[in-house]
C-alpha cells in the first residue's frame, strides 16, 4: 500500500511538469476588418530593427528576436509569406514586465509606431494585461485598421520577464490558436 501511495504521488508529480503552463490568453479581432485577403506580412519596423531605443523589449534584444522568431513560425504555418515589402499585414508586438491597462495603441506610447507606420484602432477596448505579457497586433498595411490582436499573460520567471524559447513559443503558440484566419485557406 505504501509503495501505491508513492507511484500515484510520483505520476501525479509527472503529469503535473508534463500539463502546460497556464498562461491567460485572448485575442480581439476588428468586426469592421478582416485579414480574409492577406497572404503576405512584414514586422513594424522597431521588430526588424537591432536597436530597441523605445524599450518595446525590455530592452532585450534576444528576448525580442525569441518572440519575433515565434510569431513568424505561426505566421508561417498558417500559410502567410513574410516579406519587407509592402506586405498585406503589419505584424508589431511589445512586452510587459508590469500589470498595465491598454484602452487603445494611442496608450502603448507614442513611439509604438515607427515614424511613418500606420496606426489605427477603430474600436478601442480596455485590455488589462498582467505582468509577464506579450501583446501581438496584426494591421492592414493599406487601410491602417488593427485587424487583429491577441496576448498572452504569465510570462514571468520570479520577478523577470522569461527568455526561455519553450515558454515563449507555447504563449505565442496559444496566441495565435485564437486567431481564425489563414492565407492558404486550409
Amino acid at each position: 500500500m505504501k509503495y501505491l501511495n508513492v507511484i500515484v504521488v510520483l505520476a501525479a508529480l509527472f503529469l503535473a511538469a508534463c500539463s502546460k503552463k497556464s498562461y491567460k490568453v485572448d485575442a480581439v479581432g476588428n468586426a469592421n476588418a478582416t485579414p480574409a485577403k492577406a497572404n503576405t506580412y512584414g514586422f513594424a519596423s522597431q521588430v526588424d530593427n537591432k536597436l530597441d531605443e523605445g524599450f518595446f523589449f525590455l530592452n532585450d534584444l534576444i528576448l525580442k528576436a525569441k518572440i519575433r522568431d515565434a510569431v513568424k513560425h505561426e505566421m508561417d504555418s498558417r500559410g502567410y509569406t513574410h516579406t519587407s515589402s509592402q506586405p498585406d499585414l503589419v505584424v508589431n508586438f511589445r512586452v510587459f514586465d508590469k500589470p498595465t491597462q491598454i484602452q487603445s495603441v494611442d496608450q502603448l506610447g507614442s513611439n509604438y509606431w515607427a515614424a511613418g507606420e500606420i496606426n489605427g484602432y477603430t474600436n478601442p477596448e480596455t485590455v488589462r494585461l498582467q505582468e509577464g505579457s506579450v501583446i501581438v497586433h496584426l494591421v492592414d498595411r493599406k487601410t491602417g485598421k488593427l485587424l487583429w490582436q491577441g496576448y498572452a499573460s504569465g510570462l514571468m520567471d520570479g520577478n523577470v520577464f522569461t527568455k526561455e524559447g519553450n515558454k515563449i513559443d507555447e504563449a505565442v503558440s496559444m496566441v495565435f490558436d485564437k486567431f481564425n484566419y489563414r492565407a492558404d485557406n486550409l
